[in-house]
């Protein structure tokens, strides 16, 4: 079993990054929960603390920076999802990226074959299944078509971000970058150890919160015993299942609610297996509007921006919270947690996240993507900034 240390860093944002074995980074959503009764309770001026995470190697040492760019260089030779490659200047600074789908310059379609594995986790006799958010799941915008606002058009959720990212071609050609409806697979059950959880209520209801050092591995382990194809973007479904950093028993650890991951398959250089975990959050957990499959919006986005966790962007910080920090990784998510719209299918409405487009990671201006905007819904408006980096 791979073995790995996580460790907290103080931010203003709720962000996690998660980096491989190899040196492929995995990438986490952390936020802070509110006020928990019976259980447990958080001391109010714990509110706002919220953390950055990172587990294993720094990000993006030499090695990410070698595979980087081979990924730009030598794309043929690795085996996994459908991806391209490119690179821009800043500074005097050249920065290759990888993306999944096709250059959007070409106006082709891809379709990523696309899986959900259950998760059932057990503690203390107390079971969290996500099973029973399966169907949610698989009926949300993240799989089926929506309507989004201002002319973007009726498209799955992640394809709308990328098209409105990439307008200055998607809007005269056929770009898109689609999800199949997920193959729903064998449930996986994880009792977890007294020692490795602890449930707390809240005004949402009952979470269990596992210790991310133990989880990630079972995980990994399950996917590498699954021995799914790279082609495949499997993504582990949880309910109510939060992840900390430490003591589990600890409030001031939690909480991360997903990640995306990309692991080289055992014995192999070549194939390369991307991944998300992401937990379906019941309305009232949090206290700001994150729920049903916002954790998945926010890891999908990732995932289609950044699939190997290899993009390094200049430093950032975000424009609204100065007390941030300092980034430089392209995860268009991180910057606007807790900013949400609605969006709907025949089976509910949803809320998404907000992202941020590649134009505020490139500090181009004008920004080519949609509406001349910085992120699908005009948040910022102008690119990013290393003020107080």
């Amino acid at each position: 079993m791979l073995k790995r240390t996580f460790w907290t860093k103080r931010t203003t944002i709720i962000a996690s990054s998660v980096v491989a074995l190899i040196a492929v980074v995995a990438l986490a959503l952390v936020v802070v929960m509110p006020g928990l009764a019976h259980a447990q309770t958080y001391p109010t001026e714990n509110h706002l603390t919220p953390r950055f995470d990172a587990v294993g190697i720094t990000p993006h040492n030499a090695k990410n920076a070698k595979y980087a760019h081979e990924l730009l260089t030598d794309p043929a030779r690795f085996n996994s999802i459908p991806f391209w490659s490119s690179s821009f200047s800043n500074g005097g600074t050249t920065y290759p990226y990888s993306m999944v789908g096709y250059n959007p310059a070409y106006g082709i379609t891809s379709t990523v074959q696309t899986e959900i594995i259950p998760v059932r986790v057990v503690f203390n006799n107390v079971v969290f299944d996500g099973l029973t958010k399966v169907g949610a799941t698989a009926n949300s915008p993240l799989f089926l078509n929506s309507t989004y606002p201002d002319g973007v058009g009726r498209t799955q959720y992640g394809d709308a971000i990328q098209r409105a990212n990439w307008w200055q071609y998607a809007s005269h050609n056929n770009y898109h970058v689609l999800l199949s409806y997920p193959a729903i697979e064998s449930t996986l059950v994880v009792n977890v150890p007294s020692y490795h959880g602890a449930i707390f209520n809240t005004p949402g209801g009952q979470v269990v919160v596992v210790d991310i050092n133990w989880w990630f591995n079972v995980i990994l382990d399950n996917l590498y015993g699954r021995h799914t194809s790279p082609n495949v973007f499997p993504i582990f479904l949880t309910n109510n299942v939060l992840l900390s950093v430490g003591d589990p028993n600890n409030p001031n650890n939690c909480c991360i609610i997903g990640y995306h991951d990309a692991e080289f398959q055992p014995g192999s250089t070549t194939n390369i297996d991307t991944y998300a975990w992401g937990s379906y959050v019941s309305h009232g957990v949090f206290s700001v509007p994150i729920q049903d499959v916002n954790a998945l919006s926010h890891e999908v986005a990732e995932w289609l921006n950044d699939p190997f966790g290899t993009n390094v962007v200049p430093v950032w910080s975000v424009p609204s919270e100065p007390q941030y920090g300092c980034s430089n990784v392209l995860e268009v998510g991180d910057p606007l947690v807790g900013v949400t719209f609605t969006a709907s299918t025949s089976y509910g409405t949803y809320t998404m996240q907000d992202e941020v487009f590649f134009p505020w990671f490139a500090r181009q201006s004008p920004s080519l993507s949609f509406g001349g905007r910085y992120t699908f819904l005009g948040t910022f408006s102008t690119y990013s900034s290393s003020a107080g980096c």
